[in-house]
């Protein structure tokens, strides 16, 4: 099961106890993912989700405020963002006023029935319905491409964070981004293979979003996540800057065993002052070890950056004799 389809059954579970926030979370739900059809005059809501437990939530408000009952179908359907299985039929006998009651149809100046695009102000005018509405549109078109993995192998993860809502308009998209905003939820609009979609790609705004619909278990299960996810990382950035330093420790050891060698099989070490032989026999004795056991092995008290600067003599006369030979 995905991690969005996990949040969304733990959002279910928390009740919409107002009349008003029960039509935000119904508008919600029409306009992300609700097809309207118009059929002799009548109007006819379906509304179609991957989760069957949505189908009590809405038969509920629905047989509650319009004393009528829904019909759920098993009917596998694309909507482009995701396939659904599931479609829940609102009667047509009160659909039309669920519509007007949703502000997803209303009158104009001419009392012609018009449909609105966007989020209607009286559906989210307190904050209650603003959070119902934000909960009704997780349901509706909310898709994430968060992974909350098992970490018994080392397969890796790059799913990073993501969460993002997907619109028929673009009004709407821009809407409920006002919504989000009232609790600081920052997000971003786009629009994809014609669809308008409102996304976030912020862990931690996720989490608040996840926190303010009621899904507290996917909060605490993308907090434990991203704890997993910046260890493993510190971990790799460690592991890559010692092989980079052993690497760099290996090329240095290598450059210096060839300088010695080239000036033993040439002119031989005796040339050298005593600092400068004791410091080659000691590396071609140690010739895996890195500057500071050097340092350690030496008769007398020097400090790194001073055997550095006499290996640095070495290579200068390997480099001299080097040069000579190739004349």
């Amino acid at each position: 099961m995905s991690f969005a389809v996990d949040a969304k059954r733990e959002v279910l579970k928390s009740q919409i106890k107002n009349d008003c926030c029960s039509l935000a979370f119904l508008s919600a739900l029409i306009k992300g993912s609700g097809q309207l059809t118009l059929t002799k005059g009548k109007h006819q809501i379906n509304i179609y989700t991957e989760i069957e437990d949505l189908f009590d939530v809405v038969n509920a408000i629905v047989k509650q405020y319009y004393a009528e009952e829904c019909v759920l179908c098993l009917e596998e359907e694309n909507l482009g963002f995701k396939i659904v299985k599931y479609k829940i039929c609102i009667p047509e006998t009160v659909s039309e006023r669920i519509l007007f009651d949703c502000g997803i149809l209303k009158l104009d100046d001419k009392n012609n029935v018009t449909f609105v695009n966007g989020i209607e102000s009286f559906i989210v005018e307190s904050e209650c319905c603003k959070s119902a509405y934000i909960k009704g549109a997780f349901l509706a078109c909310a898709t994430s491409n968060i992974v909350i993995k098992s970490y018994d192998n080392e397969s890796k993860n790059n799913s990073g964070y993501h969460l993002e809502f997907v619109f028929n308009f673009e009004q709407t998209a821009f809407d409920f981004l006002e919504v989000l905003n009232n609790f600081n939820i920052k997000a971003k609009t786009t629009v994809r293979k014609n669809n308008p979609l409102v996304y976030i790609k912020e862990y931690q705004v996720i989490c608040d979003l996840l926190a303010l619909i009621g899904a507290n278990k996917a909060v605490l299960e993308l907090q434990n996540e991203a704890a997993i996810r910046d260890l493993r990382n510190n971990v790799n950035r460690q592991t890559n800057c010692f092989n980079a330093n052993l690497n760099k420790m290996v090329k240095a050891s290598v450059k210096q065993l060839n300088a010695i060698n080239l000036i033993k099989n040439t002119v031989g070490l005796e040339i050298l002052d005593e600092n400068l032989q004791e410091l080659c026999l000691i590396r071609l004795a140690n010739p895996d070890e890195p500057l500071e056991k050097l340092r350690q092995l030496y008769s007398e008290p020097v400090s790194k950056s001073g055997i550095n600067h006499r290996f640095n003599k070495i290579l200068k006369i390997a480099s001299d004799i080097e040069r000579n030979l190739s004349k």
